[in-house]
């Protein structure tokens, strides 16, 4: 962990430990302890560190001592149940899946590319692998029938999960075959927060 660069990017783009905390619903005390290691970066709280910052994810990672993302991925506490996660990728694929979400409205600030990971919404017709434009910047003005990226708190473990739903407030629901895609899930503001509200998405096979 270089925590040294990371409180000088901060700096920089003149923000806090409580401003990246913010952007996760905790504490500063959890930004302190991922400097630390006592944390680990997960790569939610890496994401909001590259937001908040202003850097790619990938520089994040990087810096958090995670050489290869993709790896990050496959290893990281909590980030297995997770229902999508922020694309990852390099070469002919990623020039491809930015030059498809610049067309379907990517290019701008706050709207990013994820993957679908499992079978949440399939019966909306998400599939596993399918790429999805999330635009953080309309999680405060979703409405029913919108599909959202939404976090769920584990205070006591103090884990995160990324969940895939359909918003019918108050609350996100798994359009799903599988019978454990059935939760529904309250969303408060606190334990259930939605990030993002999915405004495209496209297969790429």
């Amino acid at each position: 962990m270089d925590d040294k660069w990371f409180k000088k990017r901060q700096k920089e783009v003149g923000v806090t430990a409580e401003d990246i905390a913010r952007e996760m619903g905790r504490t500063r005390s959890n930004v302190s302890h991922i400097y630390s290691g006592d944390q680990r970066m997960s790569l939610d709280w890496a994401r909001a560190f590259a937001k908040v910052l202003q850097v790619p994810l990938e520089e994040v990672l990087k810096r958090a001592g995670v050489s290869e993302p993709a790896e990050a991925q496959r290893l990281t506490p909590g980030f297995s149940e997770s229902d999508a996660a922020p694309f990852v990728s390099d070469g002919s694929a990623a020039d491809n899946a930015r030059k498809i979400a610049a067309l379907l409205g990517g290019d701008k600030p706050g709207v990013d590319i994820w993957t679908v990971r499992t079978d949440a919404l399939m019966l909306e017709g998400y599939r596993r692998g399918d790429l999805i434009l999330v635009d953080t910047h309309q999680s405060e003005r979703c409405r029913a029938g919108d599909m959202v990226i939404a976090q769920l708190y584990n205070w006591k473990s103090g884990s995160v999960e990324t969940v895939l739903r359909l918003f019918e407030p108050p609350v996100l629901i798994a359009v799903s075959a599988t019978v454990s895609g059935g939760r529904t899930h309250v969303v408060d503001g606190n334990n259930v927060v939605i990030r993002g509200k999915v405004i495209a998405s496209w297969r790429t096979n």
